[in-house]
């Protein structure tokens, strides 16, 4: 898959499951905000579709919920190719 699927792929999955993930982590939009520090408005348009989730927000968020046992499981069922992410991130290694 290109770099570019990649990313919408990706980015695509978790924003249909951000408001699982807030869910199951028991977070209100303005507490995931302040978490990935970005306004609770951001996380509202990415949730309702309104914008478009950007990369780095995606690498936040599974960082986060990477942390949460029950998250981090939930994320394990989703449809994001982890595989293709860890070869992606090593090749922009410096």
């Amino acid at each position: 898959m290109d770099e570019k699927k990649l990313l919408t792929k990706c980015t695509k999955t978790l924003t249909k499951e951000l408001p699982v993930l807030r869910k199951i982590c028991k977070l209100t939009q303005q507490q995931l905000g302040d978490i990935a520090g970005v306004s609770r408005q951001t996380i509202t348009n990415i949730e309702s579709g309104k914008c478009e989730m950007k990369w780095s927000h995606f690498l936040a968020f599974m960082f986060l919920f990477g942390l949460n046992a029950e998250s981090a499981e939930y994320l394990k069922q989703i449809d994001i190719p982890y595989d293709e992410v860890k070869k992606w991130l090593v090749s922009k290694r410096m």
